[in-house]
């Protein structure tokens, strides 16, 4: 990629290699749409749960206004990041096609790695399992549109339908929810992962932890894309 450069930062220590793996596009739509998943998340749970456990069931109004806007505020988010050459059109070029390495990966993840016959194939910008978990997102996430533009205009369609779409729509948040503890716990829980946070929030990555998890993207990265420069220590806690 043309934006992927290895950086130093010198400050007594010593240097640091960075390596960039997020364009500032994708980071702000990442960044977005985290924020619009969460209010999607609170204000549903707000109108789903039942009058005796909801502490704000006299605002249901309000939420549901909530919750309409942050869904339409979702398509607007993005409808403009799926154009051509946009941040989730790129992302998606990534993530949509599984090599035969990517299958051996998931096929050895869950293998200890003590008991571990083989190393795990080395990966690219996305790994399998990070590959899985955006395509799961991106499904739910049209599930949701669909889902829930039925059930706004529930009264208008037949009443099986309008069942069948909140029966769905409630399913899909029961199968949203692990996938972003998950990807939490991994980004910022597991010592082993915990780094790939600094690129989701900063850009690049320590090059050490881009070899030893994304290999293949590492080495496909050209030597003419890479420079030198001096950056500031990243904040938080670094892991192996």
């Amino acid at each position: 990629m043309a934006d992927q450069a290895v950086h130093t930062r010198r400050r007594g220590a010593p240097q640091q290699e960075l390596v960039h793996r997020f364009s500032g596009s994708e980071r702000i739509v990442h960044w977005l749409f985290a924020a619009d998943i969460v209010a999607l998340l609170i204000s549903g749970l707000g109108l789903w749960l039942p009058p005796n456990l909801n502490p704000v069931i006299d605002h249901r109004d309000a939420l549901r206004t909530v919750h309409l806007d942050a869904a339409l505020a979702m398509l607007a988010i993005v409808i403009p990041a799926l154009s051509r050459g946009a941040p989730l059109n790129a992302l998606w070029r990534d993530v949509e096609w599984f090599s035969r390495e990517d299958w051996q990966w998931l096929g050895r993840i869950f293998v200890p790695a003590r008991w571990r016959r083989d190393p795990l194939p080395p990966q690219g910008r996305f790994n399998a399992g990070q590959k899985l978990n955006t395509i799961a997102i991106a499904a739910a996430t049209v599930g949701f549109v669909v889902t829930g533009a039925v059930m706004w205009q529930g009264e208008r369609l037949p009443s099986s339908l309008a069942l069948a779409a909140d029966t769905w729509h409630l399913w899909l948040m029961w199968l949203i929810i692990p996938l972003i503890v998950g990807h939490i716990v991994l980004a910022l829980v597991l010592p082993s992962t915990r780094p790939a946070m600094r690129g989701i929030l900063f850009g690049a990555v320590r090059l050490d932890f881009a070899r030893r998890r994304h290999a293949r993207w590492v080495g496909e990265t050209p030597a003419a894309d890479r420079e030198s420069s001096t950056e500031e220590p990243p904040t938080g806690g670094a892991a192996s």
